[in-house]
């Protein structure tokens, strides 16, 4: 009964762990599937450590302490897990996550198993030394991922924008220069890692004013080109240092809530593709077509 009890317990804890972590890799609690999601990590953790608690000899911990410490500690725990495992697809929202993360985990540690056998300015030393270098390991991790690092270097699309306005398929408005948008699409980009909508038609010959908006929390952006174009692009993306904030005549990178817009002439008939090339953000899925018709 013993062992039965502390693998349900185990499995419990870290289950909620792996919930929260999810939670903050999927929307940042941004929808209510990652909020129902982080519930029931809280909720899982906290199960796990009562029974924890009673297989335990020693009554060290009151229910009060479980439930309190247990919330501040699940979250702590899943938010660190969490930032590290997507700081690639979401350095913005990593960049901070991991600290506190960190320093959550960090504190109900303390208040858990070591509030009576170490001191409180050891405690405020170790913490502020440790969070600083996680901190620093963060921003430098970020600086390297959004191409913000102290030396300025950055990536645009200026070349892929040649290739795009000299496409058979396709010409940007900047050739068009007057030509004037006889419709507006309207795009979103959300944390769910999907355009909305992600396929659409246009017709060979139209120029289509392209109304982006970011509704999630992270950056986003929206980049057009044929398919060998975008898989060419993306590789590129994989290089060090390779920046990912664009703004050319293809592609518009927007920051948590912004909007902007493209104008685009579709000239030929044929099938475009659109994608987000923000790290990680692609290979989950944020892309689609646009099919031109005759």
């Amino acid at each position: 009964m013993s062992f039965a009890t502390t693998h349900t317990a185990t499995l419990l804890k870290y289950g909620g762990i792996s919930f929260i972590a999810g939670a903050v890799n999927h929307g940042m609690f941004s929808e209510s599937r990652s909020v129902i999601t982080a519930a029931f990590g809280v909720c899982f953790y906290l199960i796990g450590s009562w029974l924890e608690m009673r297989v335990q000899d020693a009554e060290r911990q009151s229910w009060a302490d479980v439930l309190g410490v247990g919330i501040v500690s699940s979250i702590g725990l899943g938010f660190f897990t969490g930032g590290l495992q997507h700081f690639p697809d979401s350095p913005d929202r990593s960049v901070w996550v991991v600290p506190l993360g960190f320093g959550l985990s960090l504190l109900a540690m303390y208040y858990m198993d070591w509030r009576t056998r170490m001191s409180v300015n050891r405690l405020i030393t170790y913490a502020l030394f440790s969070i600083a270098v996680v901190s620093a390991c963060s921003a430098l991790a970020w600086s390297q991922l959004t191409g913000q690092a102290a030396d300025g270097h950055g990536h645009s699309h200026g070349e892929l924008a040649a290739q795009v306005s000299t496409a058979d398929a396709h010409a940007h408005a900047s050739d068009a220069g007057a030509t004037v948008a006889t419709r507006t699409v309207t795009v979103t980009m959300g944390d769910d890692m999907r355009f909305t909508p992600a396929n659409w038609q246009a017709t060979s010959g139209e120029t289509v004013r392209i109304q982006l908006v970011n509704t999630g929390k992270v950056r986003h952006e929206f980049i057009i080109g044929t398919e060998t174009e975008l898989q060419a692009h993306a590789e590129e993306m994989k290089k060090p240092n390779a920046g990912h904030h664009h703004h050319a005549s293809n592609a518009l990178s927007l920051g948590a809530g912004e909007s902007g817009e493209l104008i685009w002439t579709f000239t030929d008939a044929g099938v475009l593709h659109i994608a987000c090339f923000e790290p990680g953000h692609y290979d989950a899925g944020m892309r689609g077509t646009i099919s031109v018709l005759p």
